[in-house]
């Protein structure tokens, strides 16, 4: 560390900022080749001319993350340092920001229509380039999404998983005082049900393990949320999928009202196969399906706001806070999608 270090006081803890920047090594969560983890230390991030240096407070693990280790992912570039849901303290200006993960080229027409997750040359940090598992993270300024001062790190983090709901939400073209299934009553299945109150509309969740809704409930009374493992068919106007199986796909269309909607959230495994007969059901029943991938920044802002109001339910969703190397032994308990949200704290 260095002797020329100065601090600054963040919620009751310390962060250490460094003005010099004479550091050559930090430590930092490594992906290698698939499931080869390290806790290791590598070279501190140079910040290009439109980059910032942010010092890492919090960064939130997710199954997309577990499943990048255990399996890979589609944009995943190795080796890679993970990490995508980040809130950090920048060197230059002492001011704590989350990040929108995202590195769009603002040229090509998703871009130019409002749809930068969409960029044909996106670049996302955790992804192509280096996240937040790590001390430090050079990231664009255009990145930098401010957080007020009555936003906990830990909390703000959750900005990044809260915005790419309120994408598949707007993606899934989700009306006022729709009547709205979510599958999965894991982590962002439950914020998922919030962007929906906030949305106006009425969200129920579902959820096969009986544990799993008991597990949440705290969380669903602060909302008004009613979480089963079954509900009455074809009585939804929406149904959004918070959980990878096929499944819920095939029983989300029969859940739908005629001319329901439903909104292709979380990927499926890849050798999972769709019948005919589901297909069909899309075509007698007029039911309508969205897709939905990452969010953009307004999206991020707009979440910002969501977590300052019912920052104290979502603190419900946190499960632990762990150290940066407790990372490898965590992220197979994520896998199986029996936990909340991890937090790793620095």
């Amino acid at each position: 560390m260095l002797s020329d270090q100065h601090e600054m006081n963040f919620f009751g803890g310390t962060l250490r900022l460094h003005p010099s920047f004479e550091r050559t090594v930090m430590k930092a969560i490594q992906l290698k080749n698939m499931t080869c983890l390290k806790y290791m230390q590598v070279k501190m991030p140079e910040p290009a001319e439109n980059e910032v240096l942010l010092q890492i407070s919090h960064c939130a693990l997710c199954r997309t993350d577990a499943k990048m280790w255990k399996m890979g992912q589609r944009d995943l570039r190795l080796p890679r340092i993970l990490g995508h849901e980040i809130c950090g303290v920048s060197t230059e200006s002492g001011r704590r920001f989350v990040v929108w993960p995202g590195r769009s080229c603002k040229k090509c027409e998703p871009c130019r229509n409002g749809f930068e997750n969409l960029c044909k040359s996106m670049q996302i940090l955790g992804f192509h380039a280096d996240g937040g598992l790590a001390e430090y993270v050079a990231v664009p300024k255009e990145s930098l999404i401010p957080i007020p001062e009555k936003l906990p790190g830990d909390i703000a983090c959750l900005a990044e998983p809260l915005a790419c709901t309120i994408n598949a939400m707007v993606s899934s073209q989700v009306l006022l005082g729709d009547k709205a299934l979510v599958f999965g009553a894991g982590p962002v299945g439950l914020l998922t049900c919030l962007a929906l109150k906030v949305h106006g509309s009425t969200p129920y969740i579902i959820d096969i393990e009986p544990d799993r809704c008991a597990q949440t409930q705290q969380f669903q009374d602060k909302l008004g949320i009613r979480c089963a493992t079954v509900f009455d068919a074809r009585d939804f106007d929406v149904c959004i999928n918070a959980a990878p199986s096929l499944d819920t796909f095939v029983k989300g269309l029969d859940y739908l009202k005629d001319c329901g909607k439903f909104c292709l959230f979380s990927g499926f495994d890849r050798n999972d196969m769709l019948s005919a007969s589901s297909l069909n059901e899309i075509h007698y029943r007029q039911l309508k399906i969205f897709g939905a991938y990452g969010c953009t920044r307004i999206q991020m802002e707009n979440a910002i706001g969501i977590l300052v109001k019912y920052q104290k339910a979502v603190r419900l969703l946190i499960e632990r806070h762990i150290r940066l190397k407790d990372v490898p032994a965590i992220l197979p308990q994520i896998l199986e999608s029996k936990t909340m949200k991890f937090i790793v704290k620095f």
